[in-house]
């Protein structure tokens, strides 16, 4: 096996590892504050507590993932949630079980989570070859994809025969076994920005990272076509549960059911884009579907069958598992590897502003509109806003492979 296939492989075991517990717990939490609370404004305090972070941190993360050691950062990352989430275990353990300990670890796992993100996305521009960053990106999007599939399910079965309390600690053992991994058996590279001893002036850093992303072309014009939308996306993201519950019935098995095809969608979609890289021009790829994401939330807006519905998620998974990898090796492929973490930190930035926007405007509108409608309106507006861009020549050139040696990326 060729030494860059070896890094990556145990670099990819150490997140994975990580993932798993990360996820697993994520899930265990928010089912914990939703079963204990039923209210709406705890779930709302916990959504924030979510997305807040992610807005103050964001940009920070992105210098430090262009100037700072990345195995580092992860390492530090890790290891600060799992400290404090064993902090919330122990008080858990002395029955100190106020709600306000659930937001704290949650607004310390988004902040962790925020800086951890992007030196994972810059690691794979410093250690994959530019022809195989897709199949890549398309190996890590599967391994999501299945942990979606399972983790929900593990999660459910584990808060049936355990306090939060133990599940956490899970969460504890993950993290560290993940940084084991990363210390002693991946060997990462120095990046030149690494290298230079200056002090980190943050302001003109974020300042160079965002000049850099809106006056590239091809950067500038993702942003702007995944901000727009993402607005959109947020009618079924956000409410295809009350939809279900509405329409079907409100039985947790249907959600349950909801969540394993989706995933098992997305795991089959990150095959089909591992094996094959996706058409010669990966733009014409990823917008294609695109357009196919918004057919199947059309297909969501007309829930005649149950079945049929989760058929239509399992269709919704598929694509975007198929669109997303080829988004980020793009990124990898094209991007100047010194603003690389600046870049990714943006596109988080603007994935975290666009969906709560999206749900200002459709959650008080699915109190006076039929949900269905309002995301059947949904899937033909990401038709039309997906189109669009096919037009746009210039930019759609930008979407044809670059051939780069693999001897170039290893020596």
């Amino acid at each position: 096996m060729e030494m860059w296939k070896k890094t990556v492989l145990k670099f990819m075991i150490s997140q994975t590892v990580s993932l798993l517990g990360s996820m697993l717990v994520m899930y265990a939490i928010f089912w914990h504050v939703t079963l204990s609370t039923q209210s709406g404004v705890m779930m709302t305090i916990m959504v924030l507590c979510t997305f807040i972070p992610s807005l103050i941190i964001a940009p920070f993360a992105g210098v430090w993932a262009d100037r700072l050691n990345r195995k580092m950062l992860m390492i530090v990352a890790d290891l600060s949630i799992a400290f404090v989430t064993l902090v919330i275990a122990i008080l858990f353990f002395f029955d100190i079980r106020d709600i306000w300990i659930i937001f704290i670890i949650s607004i310390i796992r988004a902040f962790g989570q925020s800086v951890h993100q992007p030196a994972v996305s810059a690691v794979y521009q410093q250690i994959v070859p530019k022809e195989y960053l897709v199949k890549v990106q398309g190996i890590a999007q599967g391994i999501q994809s299945t942990s979606m599939v399972l983790m929900p399910l593990l999660a459910g079965l584990l808060m049936a025969l355990f306090p939060l309390e133990y599940i956490l600690f899970i969460d504890i053992i993950t993290a560290v076994a993940a940084v084991l991994i990363l210390v002693f058996l991946v060997k990462l590279p120095k990046h030149a920005a690494e290298m230079n001893q200056d002090v980190i002036d943050y302001f003109k850093d974020i300042k160079e990272g965002l000049n850099y992303t809106f006056k590239h072309p091809l950067i500038f014009n993702m942003i702007l076509f995944g901000f727009i939308f993402m607005i959109v996306v947020a009618a079924p993201s956000f409410l295809s549960y009350l939809q279900v519950a509405r329409v079907f019935g409100a039985e947790p098995w249907r959600l349950s059911i909801l969540e394993a095809v989706f995933g098992t969608g997305m795991l089959l979609g990150s095959l089909i884009i591992s094996l094959s890289g996706g058409f010669k021009n990966r733009l014409k790829t990823f917008f294609i579907a695109y357009i196919l994401i918004g057919v199947g939330t059309m297909g969501l807006g007309v829930p005649l069958n149950f079945w049929v519905y989760i058929g239509f998620w399992a269709w919704v998974g598929l694509f975007i598992a198929i669109s997303n990898p080829l988004l980020v090796g793009l990124i990898q492929e094209k991007v100047d590897p010194k603003y690389i973490g600046r870049v990714f930190s943006v596109f988080g930035l603007i994935h975290t502003i666009s969906l709560p926007m999206g749900m200002l405007v459709f959650g008080p509108l699915s109190d006076f509109v039929d949900i269905s409608t309002i995301i059947f309106i949904s899937g033909i507006l990401m038709v039309l806003i997906a189109i669009v861009p096919l037009f746009n020549r210039k930019l759609i050139k930008e979407g044809i492979v670059i051939k780069q040696s693999v001897e170039s990326v290893t020596e």
